[in-house]
């Protein structure tokens, strides 16, 4: 069955969107974009197939737009837009091409994230290697790519010294405990932190050797 299209209106509160009308009755509204790719036009006849197709670019392009929003605001993984969209409750097959459509533009990319979330880390709110494995892991980071990124770019050199500075500033609370208690203080601090049992013996160590 084939419908006529009667009218096309530019919608008055989005302007880069028309209402299209079928046999004179308001179907639905679709991005410029849409219009322009099916060449949609008043007179024009349409059947049920490009209908459906009609109604699919739209959907995706509403997510696309959705997508770039939420970018424009910080990096995300691409579990993290998944979850997003489907929390929007855009379709499985929807989703994917977005996804695909966003990698392919550069726009996500899961090891550029997990490089830059280390850095944020490093300088902003410091932590060691088993809790940021951990917070990528839960961002949806798959592990071959963590452990890429962390064999590429994490210096355990600089861990230490960061481990070692946090020590320091830390152990000013303990300075009026007895050795033991703040030794066994300041480890379960750096171990909550993500360092590694090494790393902390060794920062713990000299800290208070210092002392």
């Amino acid at each position: 069955m084939k419908n006529q299209i009667t009218d096309m209106q530019v919608q008055k509160n989005h302007p880069s969107r028309l209402s299209i009308f079928l046999d004179g009755n308001f179907y639905c509204g679709v991005s410029e974009e849409v219009a322009i790719k099916h060449q949609l036009k008043k007179g024009t006849t349409i059947d049920e197939n490009e209908l459906k197709e009609l109604l699919h670019d739209e959907e995706l392009s509403n997510a696309k737009k959705y997508v770039y929003t939420i970018l424009a605001r910080r990096m995300y993984s691409s579990s993290e837009i998944r979850k997003k969209l489907k929390e929007q409750g855009y379709t499985d097959e929807i989703i994917d091409n977005v996804i695909l459509m966003m990698e392919g533009y550069g726009y996500l990319n899961d090891k550029t994230f997990a490089e830059e979330w280390i850095q944020s880390r490093r300088q902003n709110n410091p932590k060691g290697k088993i809790v940021l494995k951990r917070e990528l892991t839960q961002k949806g980071i798959e592990g071959d790519i963590i452990e890429e990124v962390f064999n590429q770019s994490f210096d355990e050199s600089q861990q230490s010294e960061i481990a070692l500075d946090m020590a320091r500033r830390k152990s000013r609370s303990y300075r009026n405990d007895d050795p033991i208690s703040a030794r066994r203080k300041l480890q379960g601090y750096l171990i909550r932190r993500g360092f590694d049992f090494e790393t902390v013996r060794n920062v713990v160590d000299k800290v208070l050797s210092e002392h």
